[in-house]
């Protein structure tokens, strides 16, 4: 987004949160702008407005890239969405066909219930409702940090990789 359509969009938050510490000066403008530049206008916009429509408090940076990652990834199905699809593919595809039941699935879903185990061993298991729950805490988990990752602008994330990097450079040369 620009910094025009920033500037309209934050004139809309000051009408609506009036707290003089809320984006007090041109300092307070510039970090918020260069912090949600990279979302796009649309998205900036629907995000703002539905965080004012139902939030009394002045929102965060936080609060604004969340709601753009949510408004943004509304393919992620539910976690008992995932279960459904998981239990449909073990009816379809049966125990001898996991990369066909995979493939029948969301990414996410499919990460989910490989991180179960085996999917022979989840086909022939008895424990649907442990199997149940620890499918519903695996898929809420990637799915949190699926989420994370969407928040996060792409500069920062090449940053946060380029430390990683260079971090096991470190490791593996001491």
């Amino acid at each position: 987004m620009t910094r025009d359509e920033f500037k309209i969009l934050a004139k809309g938050m000051k009408a609506v949160y009036t707290q003089p510490t809320f984006l007090p000066d041109a300092d307070a403008f510039n970090v918020w702008y260069s912090l949600l530049q990279d979302l796009d206008y649309m998205v900036a916009q629907a995000a703002i407005q539905k965080y004012m429509l139902t939030n009394k408090f002045q929102p965060t940076i936080a609060d604004i890239r969340a709601l753009a990652a949510e408004i943004t990834n509304d393919d992620i199905p539910d976690w008992g969405s995932g279960w459904q699809q998981v239990c449909d593919a073990m009816k379809k595809y049966g125990r001898e066909y996991p990369k066909s039941a995979y493939k029948s699935m969301h990414p996410i879903v499919a990460e989910a219930a490989q991180q179960m185990g085996a999917w022979w061993d989840l086909c022939t298991s008895n424990n649907i409702d442990t199997d149940r729950a620890n499918f519903r805490m695996i898929y809420e988990q990637i799915v949190n940090r699926e989420n994370t990752a969407k928040q996060l602008p792409v500069r920062l994330s090449n940053l946060i990789e380029q430390v990683r990097e260079s971090g096991k450079l470190l490791e593996g040369g001491e």
